[in-house]
């Protein structure tokens, strides 16, 4: 038997196993790997020591976003993706669908380790939204105001309004405020983001930067 057959088999179940891991829905798996559904749900069960959970998924990613918070997480997965994406375009020896796949587990990985495991996304999730991204029914907008870029998406639940400056808001953060808290912090501060959405009000954080700069000027 020649070995590349088996190289691509070995490659296959390693992407299985990735997003096994990570609780991905075995359909996804299946559409990424081509892996059996019966050998999927025994390695599901094998690793997680319970069934694979079962039903239907959203038809968009922007869906099961439901909040401003979540709408920031996955701006935040979203801007890695694409960064990652990019890295990976002069990979040599995987073809465009393999450099998503990968692409796609090391953003989610990092999203998590940035936002914590309470804030970041379901591999699942992660899996839709980048595959929302390459149709085009999903994509970054550049906030002219607070300079990040946000995730909008057609069949979002949200106005196409930048979720940062929504949080600040809600919390009666003014322009001004944010100004004193440094200006634009740019496309690759996910950091400044992931203090905004740890913060329990979702702006506290800036606002005690803006009382202490405030403090600093008497």
């Amino acid at each position: 038997m020649s070995a590349q057959p088996m190289l691509e088999r070995h490659a296959r179940m390693q992407v299985a196993l990735a997003l096994i891991v990570r609780r991905a829905r075995l359909s996804i798996v299946h559409w990424e790997t081509r892996i059996a559904r019966d050998a999927l749900r025994a390695l599901y069960r094998e690793v997680h020591g319970e069934p694979a959970p079962s039903g239907q998924l959203p038809t968009a990613g922007g869906a099961a976003i439901t909040t401003r918070h979540g709408q920031l997480c996955a701006s935040v997965f979203v801007l890695f993706y694409q960064h990652l994406q990019r890295a990976c375009s002069g990979a040599g020896g995987l073809d465009r669908r393999s450099r998503s796949i990968a692409a796609m587990i090391q953003a989610h990985d990092l999203a998590q380790l940035l936002l914590g495991p309470k804030n970041s996304l379901e591999m699942t999730l992660c899996w839709m939204l980048a595959r929302d991204l390459r149709m085009g029914s999903a994509r970054l907008r550049p906030c002219p105001q607070c300079q990040i870029r946000y995730l909008v998406t057609e069949q979002g639940r949200f106005d196409q309004g930048c979720p940062l400056c929504a949080r600040y808001r809600s919390v009666g953060l003014s322009r001004l405020k944010v100004g004193l808290m440094g200006g634009a912090f740019g496309e690759d501060a996910p950091s400044m983001v992931s203090r905004v959405v740890r913060s329990p009000l979702g702006g506290t954080t800036g606002a005690n930067h803006a009382h202490e700069s405030d403090r600093s000027k008497r």
